[in-house]
């Protein structure tokens, strides 16, 4: 089930429950010191590329390119009018991820230098962990904007539009040649002890 990075690690690194956790970011020192008090030592396995989507209602002809300074304003400003003032002066509606997921993290990282400040206090925003509820919430109103995984986004392209990045496109090329700027490293963690004791856990993470 798709819980966000930070909640899956504490189910890995606090609570032990899981012999594998897949995350969106890199393992944090403190879920490095959680693991280490259940006697865990987590081994990182880097298995592909992610790209973030940020996308919009398909009714929304106006926001379909964004430098990532633009994306900074059009995720904390009041209305898409407040941005450029030759697009609507209505409200801008955000759908987000939640603080616990990697992917929230991750777009704070890229666009916010790593303050999640901005867009944890701007105006109507809604926070969830579900990406189908993010996908129901762009999808209900021509002024909504959001963002997730992409391979989320691909589920839901009938529905959506998606937004270049500073003139860029994301295709599999630009994500893997690194031209798409909101491109992450997507991980597994495991522990050896796990992984030596069972083998499957070991061919699931090598697979």
């Amino acid at each position: 089930d798709s819980i966000g990075s930070g909640a899956g690690f504490e189910r890995f690194c606090v609570a032990g429950e899981t012999d594998v956790s897949n995350a969106s970011r890199p393992i944090k020192d403190s879920e490095i010191e959680s693991c280490a008090a259940i006697g865990r030592t987590p081994i990182e396995f880097r298995v592909g590329t992610d790209a973030l989507a940020v996308v919009t209602n398909p009714e929304n002809d106006w926001a379909t390119d964004a430098t990532v300074e633009e994306l900074a304003a059009i995720f904390t400003a009041e209305k898409w009018s407040d941005v450029n003032p030759e697009w609507p002066a209505e409200d801008i509606l955000r759908y987000v991820p939640g603080t616990d997921s990697g992917t929230f993290d991750y777009f704070v990282e890229a666009v916010f230098e790593e303050d999640p400040e901005p867009l944890l206090t701007a105006p109507n925003t809604q926070f969830s962990e579900d990406d189908n509820v993010l996908v129901v919430g762009v999808e209900g109103s021509p002024y909504a904007i959001g963002f997730f995984g992409y391979a989320y986004y691909n589920e839901n392209a009938a529905l959506l539009n998606i937004l270049n990045i500073n003139g860029v496109e994301a295709t599999f090329d630009t994500v893997e040649g690194g031209d798409y700027a909101l491109a992450r490293p997507l991980f597994i963690y495991s522990d050896a002890s796990i992984m030596a004791e069972k083998p499957q856990v070991a061919a699931y993470v090598n697979y």
